[in-house]
């Protein structure tokens, strides 16, 4: 009996009495479940992010790939890219004389003859001045150094400063140091030139058969493509490209010339030396911007103080040269080619600087072409409109 009684009273004290609150029940320690939607957001949030990684270290991979090639197989890509660009700027020309019942094998040879025939007229009237330059630079060089000392004497001044007085801080035992620098070896010219001459051969030959062979070459790469968007993206690069080169090159060519002309005009009027060929040098240096005027600015300098005996006089016609430079470069280039090519100068000169580096003169000549390319394929390519962008002004 005692024992049933006792198990009585547990049962009445654990069961709750009517209108009296229910005992607090302590929480679960264990977290609530992840739900599947949660989950599956998470993994593909992390599969995006590994995939943003390897295409971003794919595409410095293949940077650095192109980069390399382009360096060590510059023989082989400078005549392809440079018969690439004559192809361009003659593509119109093309069209129009291939539209008139004219076989593309015919206006294409014409089409060369011409230009090879313009570019060696221009050539033979340059050569007589620019052989005189030639020879005349050793006495060019000694009457331009007195002017350039007296102008070079108050720096001169201060390294002397300096040197006397790292001599006397300088440690005696490393006093003693000498530094031998040996210039490295030329090549000579009876072994560049059959290599220079095969090069525009070969850009002869490149260009000749891109005139003839582009069409079909574009219609057989769309041939490739596997759906009409793709085709449709591949032909409005491909004009896009060669309307905005030809629009480019045109523009360029035409504003070097007049600025080159004006140039001419200047230097004669100030009773310069040959003018014709500094006003030659001048539009074809122009093709290379920044660059290309500040060494146009150096030479008028040294003709100046070569031929004038004060220094005023000396720096006027680089002075000239320079204001014209800037009515062409800040006024007539911007109205002719509008905003269709708007590049950033920043971009310019760090474009040029890379090819400058890896191509020389012709790498200087051809970098603002390919980035002129660049940007338009940017520009068309989903997933490359931030690289376009920042090429702009």
């Amino acid at each position: 009996m005692n024992a049933i009684e006792s198990e009585e009273k547990v049962a009445a004290a654990a069961t709750p009495l009517v209108g009296e609150p229910a005992p607090a029940v302590a929480p679960s320690e264990d977290p609530a479940p992840v739900s599947s939607a949660t989950l599956n957001r998470a993994v593909r949030e992390s599969q995006l992010e590994v995939n943003v990684g390897i295409h971003r270290l794919l595409g410095i991979l293949v940077t650095g790939g192109v980069l390399y090639t382009g360096y060590f197989a510059r023989e082989v890509i400078l005549p392809i890219l440079l018969a690439a660009f004559f192809s361009l700027l003659l593509s119109p020309l093309m069209k129009r004389l291939s539209s008139r019942w004219l076989p593309r094998w015919i206006a294409a040879l014409l089409l060369i003859a011409v230009s090879m025939a313009t570019l060696a007229g221009i050539g033979n009237i340059l050569y007589s001045p620019a052989a005189e330059w030639v020879g005349r630079a050793p006495q060019v060089v000694r009457s331009v150094t007195p002017k350039l000392k007296s102008l070079m004497r108050p720096i001169n001044e201060a390294s002397k400063v300096g040197e006397s007085i790292s001599a006397i801080t300088a440690d005696p035992a490393k006093a003693t140091q000498r530094v031998v620098v040996q210039a490295p070896d030329r090549p000579s010219l009876l072994a560049t030139t059959p290599r220079l001459l095969a090069s525009a051969l070969a850009v002869v030959l490149l260009t000749y058969f891109f005139l003839i062979y582009g069409d079909s070459l574009l219609r057989r790469t769309l041939m490739l493509r596997a759906t009409w968007q793709q085709k449709r993206l591949t032909v409005d690069i491909v004009r896009s490209i060669q309307n905005d080169i030809s629009r480019y090159f045109l523009t360029v060519c035409s504003t070097s010339l007049a600025l080159g002309a004006a140039t001419t005009i200047l230097l004669w009027a100030l009773g310069v030396d040959t003018p014709l060929l500094w006003g030659a040098l001048a539009a074809l240096l122009n093709l290379t911007p920044y660059v290309g005027p500040i060494a146009m600015a150096a030479m008028l300098s040294l003709v100046g103080l070569s031929q004038f005996p004060t220094l005023g006089a000396a720096f006027l016609p680089a002075a000239g040269y320079l204001g014209l430079h800037l009515l062409e470069s800040q006024l007539a280039t911007p109205l002719a080619l509008g905003s269709t090519i708007n590049l950033n100068p920043l971009g310019i000169i760090l474009w040029l600087m890379i090819w400058g580096w890896m191509w020389g003169i012709l790498g200087l000549l051809l970098a603002v072409p390919m980035l002129v390319c660049f940007k338009v394929i940017c520009s068309r390519v989903e997933g490359l409109h931030h690289w376009a962008v920042m090429l702009e002004k």
